[in-house]
């Protein structure tokens, strides 16, 4: 509900200095998210570049490549030991990137 507007001028004048107050304090708190939420957004594009050339890379290529042809041609004992071989790496790299 709206307040009735004051007909007396030094409450009408207080009155239009918090509206203008409330205005600019808003204002400044949606640049401030708006530039936070910039930030982020230019952080993921940064990722999204750095992965791009990461999968541009001839050597990471290769490497996917002799991995699909691994699992289209070995039988199943085989892609078991290469699983649990990616598994224990990865428990490794997350390890060691903890330190």
């Amino acid at each position: 509900m709206i307040p009735r507007i004051p007909q007396d001028p030094a409450l009408r004048t207080e009155r239009k200095e918090n509206l203008l107050l409330a205005s600019t304090l808003l204002r400044g708190q949606m640049e401030r998210d708006l530039d936070d939420l910039g930030e982020r957004a230019d952080g993921v594009a940064r990722r999204v570049q750095v992965l791009r050339g990461w999968l541009k890379h001839p050597a990471l290529q290769a490497l996917v490549g002799g991995g699909a042809a691994f699992f289209a041609t070995a039988d199943r004992q085989r892609r078991h030991r290469l699983w649990g071989l990616l598994r224990w790496g990865w428990l490794a790299w997350r390890v060691w990137r903890r330190r």
